[in-house]
C-alpha cells in the first residue's frame, strides 16, 4: 500500500451490510457508505475514492450497474476501480456486471480474504 491510507466507497442499502462492511474495511482502509446512487455521486465528487464495492441490487433509484456505467462515462472517475460485490451469483449476473464496466465480481457471501485478495488487485 501506499503512503496515504486507502479510500473506498461501499454502495450497499442494507443496514447490516454496511456495519459488516466498515467493520471489515476500517482496520486498513478510509470507508465512505452510499445507500443510494445519489450519495455515490455526492461521495465521488469531494473525496479521493480508491475503489468502489459496488451492490447490484438497490432498493431506491438506480441500481449498482446503472451507477457503474454512469462512472464509466465521467471522466473524473472512469478509472476508478468499480467492483461488483453481490448476492447475484449466477454466470450472467457475472457478465452483466463486467459489461456495465465492473473490474471484477465477488458474489455474497464471501470470504474476507478472497474479496481482500480481490481488492488488492486494484489497489
Amino acid at each position: 500500500m501506499s503512503e496515504h491510507t486507502r479510500s473506498i466507497l461501499v454502495v450497499e442499502d442494507d443496514e447490516q451490510s454496511q456495519k459488516y462492511m466498515r467493520i471489515l474495511l476500517s482496520r486498513e482502509f478510509n470507508v465512505h457508505i452510499a445507500a443510494t446512487g445519489e450519495k455515490a455521486w455526492e461521495i465521488l465528487a469531494r473525496e479521493k475514492v480508491d475503489l468502489v464495492l459496488m451492490d447490484l441490487s438497490l432498493r431506491d433509484g438506480e441500481d449498482g450497474l446503472q451507477i457503474t456505467q454512469k462512472i464509466r462515462l465521467d471522466d473524473r472517475f472512469k478509472d476508478v476501480p468499480v467492483i461488483a460485490l453481490t448476492a447475484h451469483a449466477f454466470p450472467e449476473d457475472r457478465k452483466r456486471s463486467l459489461e456495465a464496466g465492473c473490474n471484477d465480481y465477488v458474489s455474497k457471501p464471501f470470504q474476507w480474504v478472497h474479496l481482500k485478495s480481490v481488492m488488492e488487485k486494484f489497489l
